[in-house]
């Protein structure tokens, strides 16, 4: 394992060349404006790291993530994200629908190379901030610890209990328990707490011995009224802290049981079309005392609305809040309101919409992304920015002439009139070099240019992944190394395509001090065997990373060597096998071949 680290660390710079492209990436609407939250030294505010992070462990991004906030002065698409470090970067694509504070979690990518700390620079918009992220060495394990004592129970007096907890409804963002925990062996940890339908739970690393305050964030549905239990598991089992859980206030819907009265629908409701901060449901309720209320409907169509808070002891109206979902149905909608044993009801129309546009091809030709080589098949990074001047919103499918063996598509929903911007990602493979024009379609139909080079020649790397859309990789040897360590001999290649979005690097490890025809090196051989390390990270709107080595657990990569000519210094092989994306799903990758001069 040491020496799978010492080859990465000697290749991470040329890594970070082609990751650090990928922040590139424009949705297919006007970007949003705004700003990172920072402190006066520069540090993201809030800076919350989450998951572990060990050495020569690949990240899973669903739970190696950060946290900060933007301060958005404009709605549109965004990307947040950070250089690469250490062989990994965070990176989150999504659009921003409210003004003002919204707290983005960025997912995490790659394998950390060494251990230490990592600093980060997060951007976005044109505002940066800075993050720090520990990484334990390879090899480390959970890390030991007791909670702090010193009251009633000794074991866990320090637990702080954050929020208002109503009986049976959902817990949010604003209910957590702080305790205080004493590290004496630095590592992974995990603390749980559960009771009264409630789980406290907070999974990450500590990377410093000594007493140390952990948030756990509180999730469920409190169902048992008063002084709730909350135990923690062990093996702090013996341990346990008090939640308090409060009655809703008793009270009624303006014209239940049958349809709410008065009853205000806020905003536009689209198929297929995300809902904003602006949907939002206002109703009335009656109480006769001051106390907490939780107010709900079910789930219609893939939308649903609440709303929590105090009352006023008398007749007012609550505004609900939608879910951030999207309908997934056309036409009337028939919702139930909620409110202790009171309901009412209201419908709202969800329509189908008819898009017309047009498109300023004039707008294509500087915003064309990718390779575009005679032979090389497209791929999810050859992307079209193009402006449209939207007269009617709805759905939209816009799908180019196949020109030269290419097509460009791209489909959504227009959810405002005016001009926006949207990506036509490319399929199909150039069959000839030159200048093409690529029919746009639209009320008023264009074109525009789209040169396509000669082909990459020599070919130093290729391989096919066969998932669907099933794609062709193919580029060139920017590096490649040879070099003892003790008695063992290590080969690092770094390749590109001829425009370094794309990144591909591997390495084969020879523990007989030689690397000669016919050898197998295998990404889930041990450590004392021929092993190999494999990744293949693609940049902007494919944003995705394949990675197979010793730690990526279910899959497998073997490389075999088919030519060792050490007059010209150069290997030659081919490999196959499986990887895992970003996503932890499995990759097939075929027919791969290399040459590589050292």
């Amino acid at each position: 394992m040491k020496k799978y680290l010492m080859y990465l660390l000697a290749v991470v710079s040329i890594l970070s060349i082609g990751c650090q492209k990928e922040l590139s990436f424009e949705g297919s609407n006007t970007p949003a404006k705004g700003s990172l939250q920072f402190d006066i030294s520069g540090d993201c505010l809030p800076k919350t790291v989450n998951g572990t992070y060990v050495a020569a462990v690949a990240l899973v991004p669903a739970t190696n993530t950060i946290t900060v906030q933007v301060n958005v002065a404009k709605t549109g698409t965004f990307v947040v994200g950070t250089d690469t470090v250490n062989g990994y970067f965070f990176r989150a694509i999504g659009t921003f629908t409210t003004l003002g504070a919204n707290t983005v979690t960025l997912r995490g990518n790659g394998t950390p190379f060494a251990a230490g700390i990592n600093n980060f620079v997060v951007s976005f918009d044109s505002t940066f901030c800075d993050i720090q992220v520990t990484v334990l060495p390879v090899g480390s394990g959970p890390a030991t610890f007791t909670l702090v004592s010193g009251g009633t129970p000794t074991n866990c007096a320090s637990a702080v209990v954050g929020g208002t907890y109503i009986q049976n409804a959902a817990v949010n963002a604003t209910n957590y328990v702080d305790v205080t925990v004493n590290v004496t062996a630095i590592g992974t940890y995990t603390i749980t707490a559960t009771g009264g339908g409630m789980t406290f739970q907070k999974t990450g690393t500590f990377s410093a011995t000594g007493n140390q305050t952990v948030r756990l964030q509180a999730a469920g549905i409190p169902t048992t009224l008063g002084a709730n239990t909350i135990t923690f598991a062990a093996p702090f089992a013996t341990c346990n802290f008090v939640v308090n859980v409060v009655a809703p206030v008793a009270g009624t819907l303006g014209g239940g049981p049958g349809a709410c009265t008065p009853v205000t629908i806020n905003g536009t409701y689209t198929l297929g079309v995300p809902l904003v901060a602006g949907n939002t449901i206002q109703v009335q309720i009656t109480t006769s005392a001051v106390g907490p209320y939780s107010v709900t409907t079910n789930t219609v169509a893939g939308i649903s609305f609440s709303a929590s808070g105090t009352s006023t002891g008398a007749t007012q109206t609550i505004t609900l809040l939608n879910n951030g979902g999207t309908p997934t149905a056309s036409g009337v909608q028939n919702f139930t309101v909620t409110f202790g044993t009171s309901t009412c009801t209201f419908s709202i129309t969800i329509g189908t919409g008819a898009s017309a546009f047009s498109a300023d091809c004039t707008t294509a030709s500087p915003d064309i992304n990718g390779l575009y080589e005679t032979g090389t098949q497209l791929n999810c990074s050859n992307t079209i920015d193009i402006n449209v001047n939207v007269t009617a919103t709805g759905p939209y499918n816009i799908v180019t002439t196949l020109t030269n063996g290419m097509t460009f598509s791209a489909s959504g929903t227009f959810t405002v009139t005016g001009v926006t911007t949207i990506t036509l990602v490319g399929s199909g493979t150039p069959v000839a070099t030159g200048t093409f024009s690529i029919p746009m379609p639209g009320t008023i139909p264009c074109s525009f240019p789209l040169f396509v080079d000669v082909p990459l020649l020599p070919i130093g790397w290729q391989f096919t992944k066969t998932n669907a859309p099933s794609t062709i990789f193919r580029g060139q040897n920017d590096f490649s190394i040879l070099q003892p360590n003790g008695t063992t001999l290590e080969f690092g290649f770094l390749g590109s395509n001829s425009i370094a979005s794309d990144a591909f690097t591997f390495g084969l490890s020879d523990f007989s001090g030689t690397i000669t025809n016919g050898e197998t090196y295998s990404t889930s051989a041990p450590p004392t065997g021929n092993y190999a390390i494999f990744q293949y990270t693609l940049p902007g709107n494919c944003s995705d990373t394949y990675d197979a080595s010793l730690t990526t657990v279910g899959v497998s990569m073997t490389f075999t060597v088919t030519s060792h000519n050490v007059l010209t210094q150069t290997i030659t092989g081919t490999f196959t096998g499986t990887a895992k994306n970003s996503a932890s799903q499995t990759i097939t990758i075929t027919t791969g071949t290399f040459t590589g001069t050292y």
